[in-house]
């Protein structure tokens, strides 16, 4: 009777010790996945010249687009590459697999980061790209990122403005164009100069959105939201439809459409 219970702890003890080193064994590996203590980084650079009318384009996946004007028919760019890893060779390895494609021509210049198409190993290893680039203030723009934010600071933009995100809030000061602006998860802020003919379009699901226009501006308005108020300040508004999830006017008189719209997260538009 005395061995069988002697035996019985002996397997007690052992399956312990075991559960012991598979617990610690789990959690190194875990550790190990999670910690990308380590990282690269570098700055790519490039200039180019770009026709009157012509497009800058970028594609990103994870960083910040920063787009400010510079001089006459020039775009610089200065591109953050940053890759994390558990290790200093695992992250420098990823960083030499980060690449930046490049399509450039007096009419359009685009720049991917996604690496859609690269065939990179990923595991255990955190990347990103942030851009810091002048372009010419008559530029047309085209933004897309996946997570980060993107912002646009003036003081003058009179090309055209596109941008799209999943998770980051989108911002610009300074346009003078037509605007069309959508994310999910992220707060969009513009500051219009003059509006386009083309008007100005603010979409997200999960954020505020706020549009200052010149207090004289001529437009009509569309306002919708689903968890939210629309607030106007500053402007001549002719309502012609109005509750508390949408309102429909003109101001001014009317013009170019503004429409703006978002699930969870205020409206408000203000003149200036």
């Amino acid at each position: 009777m005395s061995r069988g219970l002697h035996s019985r702890r002996e397997i007690q003890r052992t399956l312990g010790v075991v559960s012991v080193v598979l617990a610690t064994a789990v959690l190194g590996a875990c550790h190990l996945d999670i910690s990308n203590r380590a990282e690269a980084r570098d700055q790519w650079q490039r200039h180019y010249t770009l026709a009157q009318g012509g497009t800058f384009e970028i594609r990103n996946t994870n960083g910040l687009i920063h787009i400010e004007p510079g001089t006459g028919d020039a775009i610089d760019v200065s591109a953050d590459r940053i890759v994390r890893g558990p290790d200093d060779a695992a992250a420098k390895e990823g960083l030499a697999q980060l690449e930046i494609q490049e399509t450039a021509s007096p009419t359009g210049v685009t720049l991917d980061s996604t690496n859609r198409n690269a065939g990179l190993n990923l595991i255990n290893l955190s990347r990103r790209v942030d851009y810091h680039v002048k372009v010419p203030e008559w530029a047309n723009i085209k933004l897309n990122s996946t997570n980060g934010e993107i912002e646009i600071t003036g003081p003058r933009l009179t090309g055209t403005f596109r941008a799209t995100s999943t998770n980051g809030q989108i911002s610009a000061t300074g346009l003078e164009n037509s605007a069309s602006v959508e994310t999910t998860n992220g707060s969009v802020t513009l500051r219009v100069s003059k509006l386009g003919e083309d008007g100005i379009s603010c979409e997200t699901t999960n954020g505020r959105i706020a549009l200052t226009v010149p207090s004289a501006v001529k437009a009509r308005l569309s306002a919708r939201v689903s968890n939210g108020g629309i607030k106007t300040d500053g402007l001549d508004v002719a309502v012609s439809e109005q509750s508390r999830r949408r309102l429909d006017g003109t101001i001014g008189g009317g013009g170019p459409l503004i429409r703006l719209q978002t699930t969870n997260g205020a409206v408000e538009i203000r003149g200036k």
